[in-house]
């Protein structure tokens, strides 16, 4: 890229991991009424459930995973938990605040682009440049906030309600909320033109067949966004299988053993990793090529997701692929 773009999530090993079933209550904070078809879902997968007229919810854990644990019901202000497994299966009882009109964030210069422009280049850059891309849609963009400073050449987005995106490349709908947003540009010295420096985005997102009997194509196109990807990437960090997955190490201009710029700590399922130096290259396949660097250690957990999100930054061949082919934390995990 030169684009550097870091993924909110990720995924590990196919190993079979022990499972907790989670159940409790969700009710209103205003009248504690119980809520019906409130959304519970492990952020980053397809593992979701809805509570029933009582209010009610069963959801399945793995152990080793860290993504929070989102409730959330449209006109109420979501939760998410991240301790659940030391619960004993019994989850506290949750009570959902109603959700206040959000007013506009106050920018003190004028933005002198307009919302088609602004609107363009986040479709763009968050859902890629790829063909690929072009199979997705946004079925809300009204929903979407959009701000350009021209004093920090910075295009920054945001969404009160969550973003339903249909991918018929992968074959899934996605509900995103969008948590933070941003592409930077910088000023080419020669041209004078704005260039993309870096975009990064996160948020919580729950995966959703887009048919009853998943396609053939689907299958395939998973498949292949899978091969050589950040998650790929990951987790074969994590299990120390890089050179078999088809991924080699590049260090200044040469090659290098895999781990020796790595050091990690295993603790049950969750790897910490640090960089040892300040960016590494990976080739994958012989053929793509991208780069990861790190401003702090991070956690690889039992999906293969790291945390936090912001502490790496991949480049190259990895950042290209954008919100088009990312799949769910437990693709491959989950029996097909």
């Amino acid at each position: 890229m030169h684009i550097y773009f870091s993924f909110i999530c990720l995924f590990l090993s196919v190993t079979v991991f022990g499972q907790q079933k989670l159940s409790g209550y969700v009710y209103s904070a205003k009248d504690s009424t119980a809520l019906e078809a409130v959304s519970i879902y492990f952020d980053g997968t397809t593992i979701g459930s809805v509570t029933n007229q009582k209010g009610h919810y069963s959801i399945s854990a793995q152990e080793g995973i860290k993504s929070p644990l989102v409730i959330t019901m449209m006109g109420y202000s979501p939760v998410y938990i991240n301790n659940y497994l030391n619960t004993n299966g019994k989850m506290p009882p949750v009570y959902l605040e109603e959700m206040t009109e959000q007013l506009d964030q106050v920018f003190l210069e004028t933005d002198p682009w307009t919302r088609e422009r602004k609107l363009k280049v986040f479709m763009r850059e968050f859902l890629g440049r790829s063909q690929q891309a072009l199979k997705c849609k946004i079925h809300n963009p009204e929903a979407l906030k959009l701000h350009y400073s021209p004093s920090q050449l910075k295009l920054t987005a945001w969404a009160n309600e969550p973003l339903i995106i249909e991918n018929k490349h992968l074959g899934y709908t996605v509900n995103y909320t969008l948590n933070d947003f941003y592409v930077n540009y910088e000023k080419s010295l020669s041209s004078g033109m704005q260039l993309v420096n870096m975009v990064y985005y996160e948020g919580f997102s729950f995966y959703q067949e887009l048919k009853k009997n998943t396609r053939r194509k689907y299958i395939k196109n998973r498949e292949d966004s899978y091969s050589g990807s950040t998650l790929h990437f990951m987790r074969s960090l994590a299990q120390k299988k890089l050179h078999e997955n088809g991924f080699r190490i590049f260090y200044d201009k040469f090659e290098a053993p895999p781990y020796l710029h790595f050091e990690f700590r295993k603790v049950l399922e969750k790897t910490y990793v640090k960089l040892l130096v300040e960016k590494l290259s990976i080739l994958y396949n012989n053929n793509e090529q991208s780069a990861i660097q790190t401003n702090q250690p991070f956690i690889i957990d039992a999906f293969g997701n790291h945390t936090p999100p912001s502490a790496v930054i991949m480049g190259g061949a990895m950042s290209t692929r954008r919100f088009a082919f990312m799949l769910p934390l437990d693709y491959k995990l989950q029996p097909e």
